[in-house]
């Protein structure tokens, strides 16, 4: 059987250890090389301690492990690039919030959505333009999985602007299901779920208990509408408030915790009545991290010594919580059809009333060394509006960045539902410019 080499670009971050848990699991990894680099000497020295360890738990299966600061070195012979980097990740989240908030666009959140993650994204394709040149030139054919956000945005851009192939993973459905079947007093993997939408904003289709044949929609809801979790926050569990309301107005669940849903859907709340429902920015939070200079693998080291820990989910480290990039590698190398309940890819159908060439997280299969999209049908004209502007934007940020288009970027803001006046979008736009002029490589 073939040696693969996987490399992870971004081993600083806390996804290496999912990676590096799953890569024992499976026979097909024995013999193959893990090599992990980041720009960061002593976020590498942290990962590669952290993965010697879980690497040689297990005796049977034999991975090599190699550390790089050298993006090149690491490419070099790969056949999968897993990717999880950002730069200067918590101080530039405070400025993205505080940017467009200084000219009247307030959001809780802006990784993905709103100003903040269409800047956001801006700096990642800018970043991502370095990697794809390196990989079309050292590895053509390795398979690009990305674990980076603002994760439709850049899949986008990927599927418009290189010829690598490319997947995005998160664990925003899988893992989320997994903590409400637990905060509904069931087992994670116990609800089995139908969804489609764009990343952090699903919609359910269908839900079922595991091993029956009957829908368990209106069960769910009803259970959904009754807990005290939806109903009101609590500490270090994830709110889901936003999420109770979004269900209320559009009557179809939205899957993703409310910090991500609300980077989409500004109408609900004022910024005034923020603090009524208990939320608030996150730019200070995000402040206090950059303040600590440290990162997310060893803020995960941290937990149970300086936060509490959440009561959900009750097992971190249960088998359901896996990430599914080496899945998908286990499947593709040996043709063993495998299902997977969300996976960014093209849409080709899989939401009818969505563009074919859009970028959607829906459910996929891996097979014949493809992942291809599954049909989940037609989204109600509300939801499918909200999925629709979302998409238009992430074509026109990706086309913006690519092409260093400072007036499409102005119209992007413009179509943005958290701007609301062409001087608005202007002022936001010169700002970001001014603040990230050495990160926006493309605008002259």
């Amino acid at each position: 059987m073939k040696k693969l080499k996987i490399s992870m670009l971004g081993a600083g971050s806390g996804f290496v250890m999912s990676v590096a848990n799953e890569l024992i699991t499976h026979n097909i990894f024995n013999g193959s090389e893990f090599v992990l680099q980041d720009v960061s000497a002593k976020r590498l020295r942290a990962a590669e301690e952290v993965v010697s360890g879980i690497l040689k738990s297990n005796k049977k299966i034999k991975i090599s492990l190699k550390a790089t600061t050298d993006r090149k070195k690491a490419l070099d012979g790969c056949d999968y690039v897993i990717t999880s980097c950002e730069m200067d990740r918590y101080a530039n989240w405070v400025k993205d919030l505080r940017i467009p908030a200084k000219h009247g666009a307030h959001q809780v959140k802006g990784e993905n959505g709103g100003p903040g993650g269409m800047i956001h994204a801006m700096r990642n394709i800018c970043m991502f333009r370095e990697i794809l040149a390196d990989m079309e030139k050292i590895c053509p054919d390795a398979w690009l999985m990305n674990f980076t956000n603002p994760m439709s945005i850049l899949c986008t851009y990927f599927k418009n602007y290189s010829p690598i192939k490319a997947l995005g993973f998160c664990h925003q459905v899988h893992g989320s299901f997994g903590v409400i079947a637990e905060q509904l007093g069931m087992q994670p993997g116990e609800l089995e779920v139908v969804s489609g939408g764009i990343n952090h904003l699903n919609w359910l289709f269908d839900i079922r208990k595991k091993g029956t044949r009957e829908s368990c929609m209106q069960e769910f809801l009803d259970k959904v509408r009754e807990s005290k979790y939806w109903k009101k926050r609590f500490d270090v569990v994830p709110p889901q408030m936003f999420t109770l309301e979004t269900l209320n107005a559009f009557n179809m669940y939205p899957i993703g915790y409310d910090d991500h849903i609300i980077e989409y859907l500004p109408f609900f709340w004022e910024e005034s009545e923020w603090k009524e429902h208990k939320y608030e920015s996150l730019a200070d939070d995000y402040e206090k991290l950059a303040a600590r200079k440290t990162h997310t693998l060893e803020m995960q080291r941290l937990l149970g010594k300086e936060y509490a820990k959440p009561p959900f989910p009750v097992n971190p480290d249960h088998p359901y919580y896996a990430e599914n990039p080496c899945q998908v590698i286990v499947a593709l190398e040996t043709n063993t059809p495998t299902y997977f309940d969300a996976i960014n890819i093209v849409n080709h159908g899989a939401i009818s009333n969505l563009p074919s060439d859009a970028i959607v997280d829906v459910p996929g299969i891996a097979v014949g060394g493809q992942v291809r999209s599954i049909y989940v049908g037609e989204l109600p004209i509300g939801p499918m509006e909200i999925c629709r502007r979302q998409i238009t934007l992430h074509e026109m940020i990706s086309k913006a960045a690519h092409d260093g288009d400072d007036n499409l970027a102005v119209q992007a803001l413009c179509l943005d539902p958290y701007v609301r006046s062409l001087s608005q979008a202007r002022n936001i736009w010169a700002d970001f410019r001014k603040e990230y002029k050495d990160c926006l490589t493309t605008f002259k």
